[in-house]
């Protein structure tokens, strides 16, 4: 299974960065694009037979799962 973890603060630098199970990390500007490529990177694993799921961190400090559409996880 391929996760994506999407932090709430960004890194000291401004950035956001999106750690990827499977392929380190990347850095955005904001959260809305990192949100948007873990979106998309969950897609397209998923397209190509792998599991995937995205883990969000919320301001309370609450990191919650979410499936390559972005719906909520049990």
């Amino acid at each position: 299974m391929v996760i994506y973890d999407v932090p709430y603060q960004p890194v000291p630098d401004g950035n956001w960065t999106v750690k990827a199970s499977d392929d380190g990390q990347k850095a955005f500007p904001t959260r809305n694009d990192a949100l948007r490529f873990a979106i998309d990177a969950a897609l397209v694993a998923h397209r190509h037979g792998d599991d995937a799921a995205i883990s969000i961190e919320g301001a309370d400090g609450r990191w919650r799962l979410f499936d390559e559409r972005a719906k909520g996880l049990a």
